[in-house]
């Protein structure tokens, strides 16, 4: 599967984000093959039409519509570039931790590592205008960098992550509070390491340091679902994606991601889909197939 590398010295100086409108670049390129990305990805779209398989989900690409892509998450797009307008913002791994002084920071925003919901979100008119002003003033000064243009692409990016996470929750109806307990935040980000490990909530209690009781209150009020729900929600798309991306078998999976035997794969992915994982395979396999 290909994967694209982030490129830190585009510009000829060390910059570890980049943001382009569609329009304006002559190489933009939707992939329809699987890839990954080592960075993260905010695709936005002001107009548009086709769809990007994320995760082994199929997401229709319209008017106003945000797709936020987490590092080393699958895809493929099929989005048609006629009348294309819109924006490509990406950053690394740490870029967000780093530049805002807190290596929590990806979590706390809903959109990203965020297995409940679709990583996805559209606009009204009015909200795209506000994001749209961020985000081209962003651009202006990576065009134009002086001393201060850190400073100010800091802010304009803070601005733009931050109103976008209050819309999304408020569209999902999930907390937008990236100030709460740290736990519920280091809880997500110990769900990507360790998934295909465990998927019990004790061990995550242990691993946190906290008694089952208050974790369930904690992730209750920010994603509105039990500890457990998140761990099958999560565990589920990493299934989805093993089934959809790759060739391995049942029992190949089952073993990857620490179930004790391949039916208990196969009732638990009955018992949250209401389909066999062959059933799903050759549905999505037969999705992707290129127009």
């Amino acid at each position: 599967m290909r994967k694209f590398i982030f490129e830190k010295r585009k510009y000829g100086f060390e910059l570890l984000m980049d943001l382009h409108t569609f329009e304006n670049n002559p190489n933009v390129f939707f992939d329809p093959n699987p890839h990954t990305c080592d960075f993260f990805e905010i695709m936005i779209f002001q107009n548009a039409s086709g769809t990007i398989d994320l995760n082994g989900e199929l997401l229709e690409v319209s008017k106003n519509s945000f797709f936020f892509i987490c590092p080393f998450q699958k895809k493929s797009c099929k989005i048609s570039t006629k009348g294309l307008q819109g924006f490509h913002l990406v950053f690394q791994n740490d870029f967000l931790s780093d530049f805002f002084d807190d290596k929590l920071f990806a979590y706390r925003l809903q959109y990203f590592y965020n297995s409940q919901q679709p990583q996805y979100l559209q606009l009204t008119n009015e909200y795209y205008s506000i994001i749209k002003f961020a985000l081209n003033e962003i651009i202006s000064e990576i065009n134009n960098y002086q001393n201060d243009s850190s400073h100010i692409i800091r802010s304009l990016l803070y601005f733009s992550l931050s109103k976008l996470n209050r819309w999304y929750s408020e569209y999902y109806d999930i907390s937008s509070d990236t100030r709460s307990n740290s736990k519920i935040h280091k809880f997500k980000e110990l769900l990507e390491l360790n998934i295909r490990k465990t998927h019990s909530v004790n061990d995550y209690c242990n691993l946190l340091q906290i008694d089952r009781h208050k974790l369930n209150t904690l992730v209750k009020a920010h994603t509105g679902q039990s500890p457990k729900q998140v761990i099958n929600n999560r565990l589920l798309q990493e299934i989805k994606s093993e089934l959809r991306y790759t060739n391995k078998t049942i029992t190949e999976i089952s073993d990857e991601l620490n179930f004790s035997e391949p039916n208990n794969l196969t009732r638990f992915f009955r018992n949250m889909e209401n389909i066999s994982p062959n059933t799903f395979r050759k549905k999505a396999q037969n999705d992707s197939i290129p127009c």
